[in-house]
């Protein structure tokens, strides 16, 4: 007797079922890589919020004095929960390279290049000198206040309270309400020494 179609589908499908890590999830590491990084910046964002919720939000006021207080008062709380901060605590070693490659990407389809970026940071800023870059240091905005859409649209999306720049060749994980360097990834857009520059005290 033949087998029924239903019969048939059943067979098929304990077939593949018995077949070695057929019950096994297909992994992309590239995007598990991502989502440990997007995961690793909500759980910044959540002690952000605690520390917010405690101290009170920071008030855009035209007292300059009264905001840059309030800023310094958030960041020395970051630093007080984060004491052991590092480098690589959010860009870890497996999202490192995704990170590039998608930069490196975006920029090729817009035919930038990385110089094409350095050039344009340096015409931004009014002071020339170089610029130290540190994980939990204050973020010094007149080396990066504006971002290339290209780029932006490559990387990560991340929660309202952080922003990347870029400085130099370097990406940078800015909290902004502290106004607060939270990770650092080297050689974001590029390996030339333009980097080692704006860097320092890594």
């Amino acid at each position: 007797m033949n087998p029924t179609p239903i019969a048939l589908a059943l067979s098929v499908a304990l077939m593949f079922a018995a077949a070695p890590g057929s019950a096994q999830r297909v992994v992309i590491p590239d995007e598990e890589a991502v989502l440990h990084f997007q995961r690793a910046a909500e759980d910044y964002a959540l002690l952000h919020r605690q520390l917010e919720r405690r101290l009170g939000p920071i008030e855009v006021t035209a007292n300059t004095e009264t905001l840059r207080r309030a800023i310094d008062t958030m960041a020395a709380a970051i630093r007080a929960a984060r004491p052991d901060a590092r480098q690589g605590d959010l860009f870890v070693p497996a999202v490192q390279d995704v990170i590039r490659e998608r930069i490196a990407r975006s920029l090729r389809s817009h035919d930038m290049t990385p110089a094409d970026v350095r050039a344009a940071g340096m015409a931004e800023r009014a002071d020339r000198g170089p610029v130290t870059l540190q994980v939990n240091g204050a973020f010094p905005w007149a080396a990066g206040a504006a971002m290339f859409t290209c780029i932006l649209e490559a990387l990560p999306t991340l929660p309202p309270e952080l922003q990347y720049r870029i400085v130099g060749n370097d990406l940078v994980l800015i909290d902004v309400h502290a106004s607060l360097i939270v990770d650092l990834l080297p050689y974001a857009i590029g390996d030339s020494e333009d980097s080692l520059a704006y860097g320092g005290g890594r």
